[in-house]
């Protein structure tokens, strides 16, 4: 009688290699407030190029007049995988955000602005007014502080809060945020499995979170609980290492995405080199893909005219 051969044993998956969602399922968007600039053609425009069965959600801060008016950017209001929403980020900031109401923080900012001169020359002494100090960026204070500005002036500080908030209403799934000052260089969803990720801000602790990837609604309500906890959602609090690891969120290599951090990428040191005249753009560019970027971070520049023989200009000419 043949001897019975013993099954086969089933390897266990690697837990080096986590689990990578369908790549359809990952939902990208971006936020803005304003008028929305025409250097931003790029970003839309690498974004269908290299996710070609994606979908993009653009949404535009009613609270702040947001409107598609440039002539350059008129296609995207009308391109099937590029969706336009208007949205009130006052209305999520009042729901999801403690230590409201919103109006609470608008009035006496004059006060508000002497009070924080006087905090910061040490002229109030030992009181306790709930602020951040910060080597890089100085002091900042909670939500709950006299001295904090308010959500509705600083645009940049809406943009921090709109990338965590939007997808507590909008995304069970997996779901993408993308600054819109970025120019995509490969197909991102490779990235996206079962673990959310940012990346390294320069070499700092903490991470920059231009691109932010969150696998499922858990963590999302995790991140925004963590922020109110905090009551601060800036990149260099709520995104610290710490922070980080407590979420379960990776943070990846700067050289990723930013090339302006990169010793010896062609735009180390300037943003600007972006968008400047080059007598050879073509040999440029080619250089730049070379270094292997999964994307470009060109950090604001929102009023920069591009040069016609930029790297910009070169990259737009290739997606057209």
């Amino acid at each position: 009688m043949a001897k019975r051969q013993p099954a086969p044993r089933r390897r266990r998956p690697s837990s080096r290699q986590p689990a990578q969602r369908p790549m359809s399922s990952t939902r990208f968007f971006g936020y803005w407030s304003g008028p929305l600039p025409p250097v931003t053609d790029l970003h839309f425009r690498s974004f269908l190029h290299h996710h070609p069965d994606a979908d993009y959600d653009l949404w535009l801060d009613s609270d702040a007049g947001s409107t598609i008016a440039a002539p350059s950017l008129a296609w995207i209001k009308s391109h099937p995988r590029l969706h336009v929403r208007e949205f009130s980020l006052d209305a999520l900031i009042e729901r999801h955000v403690t230590h409201g109401p919103l109006t609470r923080f608008n009035r006496w900012q004059a006060l508000k602005l002497w009070g924080r001169k006087l905090h910061r020359a040490g002229a109030l002494g030992p009181l306790a007014l709930q602020s951040y100090d910060h080597p890089l960026f100085g002091r900042t204070y909670r939500h709950g502080s006299p001295l904090f500005a308010g959500f509705t002036a600083n645009k940049a500080y809406r943009g921090d809060l709109s990338r965590c908030l939007i997808p507590l209403e909008h995304y069970t799934g997996p779901c993408l945020y993308v600054d819109l000052d970025l120019c995509f260089m490969s197909d991102l969803r490779g990235l996206c499995g079962e673990r959310g990720f940012t990346y390294r801000w320069e070499r700092y602790d903490f991470a920059n979170s231009a691109v932010l990837y969150l696998p499922d609604a858990a963590l999302g309500r995790a991140l925004v609980a963590r922020g109110n906890e905090l009551q601060n959602f800036l990149p260099w609090i709520l995104f610290s290492d710490e922070n980080c690891a407590r979420l379960g969120l990776t943070v990846h290599p700067t050289a990723w995405f930013d090339p302006l951090w990169t010793p010896g990428s062609v735009l180390a040191g300037d943003s600007s080199l972006f968008f400047r005249a080059n007598a050879d753009p073509a040999a440029l560019l080619a250089r730049l893909q070379g270094e292997g970027h999964r994307a470009i971070h060109w950090h604001n520049n929102w009023k920069t005219q591009p040069a016609p023989d930029s790297l910009y200009a070169a990259l737009l000419d290739q997606l057209r």
